[in-house]
């Protein structure tokens, strides 16, 4: 798959990029395509201002000579002073003249509000962005141009890498695996193993602790059913507006959108915001969706998915993306523990229902690697640490691993 994007194409996903960060309220960096392409403007407003500013300077001390000629010539001709004083007077063309030349002396050369909506107005005009008064909003086209540049760019770097593994920290039982369990058969990848089956065939035996034989191992069914239901649930909490690790989130979920409807139309994204409460959002509207951001129910975003999907024919899996630990739960703040405690009983939940969660974490405190250990015990997926850099391509390459015929 070799489509490198072109530079015209790189700078326009750099501007829709900087337009998402300007519509989440986030800064823009000295160095950004905005801001680069607003100084580009800035420079030619600037030089085209100095070089009108130029000739109307010239154009104008040129009348003024012309009419000071005819008013001497008027004074010698009729000896009328009071007449060669009125022909020495600027002309209204004259007085427009020296008004623009004024306004034009007083042209920021610094970027100005003008070269900022210039700067949009072009992608305005693409249809690409909504500008308000004070506000700008990504159209569901402009989210959608994203989405594909950043699949692009994703399946670019994973081609580079043949699909290999991404650089993560596995906490969890790694692979994709369905709800049910068989007895293991060689060639079956060991994190498939179920445990807890394996020592109740090996009991039922009457084997000792100590004396497991191969037809004792069960393992976790693969799933191979066509249709995917694929949750993505984004935290919004106030950390993850730092480091970039919002804006990663809604990139990746960008991408997987645009990845399923273009080659795996079957499949269905469910996105969710979360913080204190959840919303589920088209994947477009996820730079404009804001929820109470002060505390963290993570449990009721596992929940919503969870509604949504159970009755659902075909598979079911989830990415929670996160960086803070639970701590609210069901309207009020509980604290850690507790919120924790429903965190692993939803968890529970999902496994006993089929759906595969996979947690991210794009943080290592001592109390997400707490949830991360606890949630790896119940769930049938697994759990991750991943730099927000690399979050688009860790979620793509696993999804694209379900949909792999090899998968299982």
């Amino acid at each position: 798959m070799s489509h490198p994007c072109s530079e015209f194409q790189d700078s326009l996903l750099e501007l829709l990029r900087d337009a998402a960060r300007m519509q989440m309220g986030q800064g823009l960096d000295h160095d950004s395509e905005f801001m680069e392409r607003a100084r580009e403007r800035a420079e030619e407003r600037f030089g085209e201002a100095q070089e009108r500013l130029s000739k109307l300077t010239e154009e104008l001390e040129r009348l003024r000579a012309q009419q000071m000629q005819r008013s001497v010539e008027s004074l010698l001709d009729s000896g009328d002073l009071e007449k060669a004083v009125g022909d020495a007077e600027l002309t209204a063309e004259m007085k427009d003249m020296e008004d623009e030349i004024e306004g034009l002396r007083k042209e920021p050369q610094g970027v100005s509000k003008i070269d900022y909506d210039e700067t949009l107005r072009d992608l305005e005009e693409k249809g690409l962005i909504e500008k308000g008064p004070h506000t700008v909003r990504l159209t569901s086209r402009g989210a959608r141009v994203m989405g594909q540049g950043f699949l692009t760019r994703i399946l670019l770097n994973l081609e580079r890498r043949g699909l290999g593994p991404h650089k993560i920290e596995d906490i969890g039982a790694g692979a994709w695996t369905g709800s049910t369990v068989r007895p293991y058969e060689p060639g079956d990848p060991y994190h498939r193993i179920n445990i807890e089956r394996t020592l109740m065939a090996a009991l039922e035996r009457g084997a000792p602790m100590s004396g497991f034989t191969a037809g004792d191992f069960r393992v976790w069914e693969p799933l191979h059913s066509t249709e995917l239901h694929f949750g993505v649930l984004v935290d919004q909490s106030a950390s993850m507006r730092k480091k970039g690790k919002l804006e990663a989130a809604v990139e990746t979920a960008l991408a997987l959108s645009e990845l399923m409807r273009t080659q795996y139309p079957e499949d269905r994204l469910r996105v969710m915001a979360f913080s204190e409460e959840v919303r589920e959002v088209e994947p477009w509207m996820l730079t404009a969706t804001t929820v109470p951001m002060k505390f963290t129910d993570i449990r009721a975003a596992l929940r919503a998915f969870r509604s949504r999907v159970i009755y659902e024919p075909g598979n079911k899996q989830c990415h929670l993306i996160t960086d803070t630990a639970p701590n609210f739960l069901d309207g009020e703040f509980v604290g850690f523990t507790r919120a924790m405690a429903a965190v692993v009983d939803e968890a529970r939940l999902y496994r006993m229902h089929g759906i595969v969660l996979n947690v991210i974490m794009l943080d290592d405190d001592p109390q997400l690697r707490e949830m991360a250990q606890r949630v790896a015990r119940e769930n049938l997926g697994r759990v991750a640490y991943v730099d927000p850099m690399n979050l688009g391509e860790a979620v793509v390459e696993d999804y694209l691993s379900l949909k792999s015929p090899l998968a299982g």
